[in-house]
């Protein structure tokens, strides 16, 4: 059978990007979190000497690399798969939060994403996937649970990322996020199949998109 594409969205702490990569893995699909490539994006513009406050050198800079990696998407999964590790240390974390807010990077980061997954095949996770990046998905997602779990897990990926911030801080800290997004929040739960993972246990959050996958396309 022809494959697909699978896009999830949710807020923070949903488990879009774990239970993401595994689903991928299980059904021999090929993963794309989108959060990476911010970071691999304000890397590389931090390694040329580019500051994000230089937004025209931004754009004209990641211009130029989403055209060569649309060209040859091949050397772009190995480039990110030879720096995962490095892309995943806090300080390239911290980084990307300076560069994200721009919005050409995103559409440039946008139009990467269509780019690669045009022949299909791939699970791609990230906010905005279900309805700006990827509304053609042929299966669409949104992820979601309660605020207090959220922030627990969210917390627990903090502390082994070395952030030493407190509970209390993770789920003020998501809590404004979720007020500040609410727009696009709405507009991904609209347009994805919803999943609550609250009280779901990772084996059962996984068992579970896989049989709507099945059911909506996936052969």
């Amino acid at each position: 059978m022809p494959k697909i594409n699978i896009a999830i969205d949710g807020p923070a702490g949903s488990g879009k990007s774990t239970l993401g990569k595994t689903l991928a893995e299980k059904i021999n699909y090929r993963f794309i979190d989108s959060g990476l490539f911010y970071r691999y994006f304000a890397k590389i513009c931090w390694e040329n000497k580019i500051s994000y406050t230089e937004k025209e050198k931004v754009i004209k800079f990641c211009s130029q690399k989403e055209r060569n990696f649309a060209q040859n998407t091949e050397l772009f999964f190995q480039q990110l798969e030879k720096q995962r590790n490095e892309l995943s240390q806090p300080k390239i974390g911290n980084l990307a939060s300076q560069f994200a807010p721009i919005k050409e990077l995103r559409l440039i980061i946008y139009e990467l994403i269509r780019s690669l997954v045009k022949n299909k095949g791939f699970v791609i996770s990230g906010r905005d996937m279900t309805f700006k990046v990827l509304p053609g998905a042929e299966v669409k997602f949104f992820l979601t649970a309660d605020l207090a779990t959220r922030a627990k897990r969210r917390y627990f990926q903090l502390q082994s990322e070395g952030k030493n911030l407190t509970l209390e801080e993770v789920e003020k800290d998501l809590k404004e996020r979720d007020q500040r997004d609410q727009s696009n929040i709405t507009a991904a739960e609209a347009t994805g199949l919803k999943i609550d993972t609250t009280n779901l246990t990772f084996a059962e959050g996984l068992e579970k998109l896989y049989n709507l996958c099945k059911a909506n396309k996936l052969e």
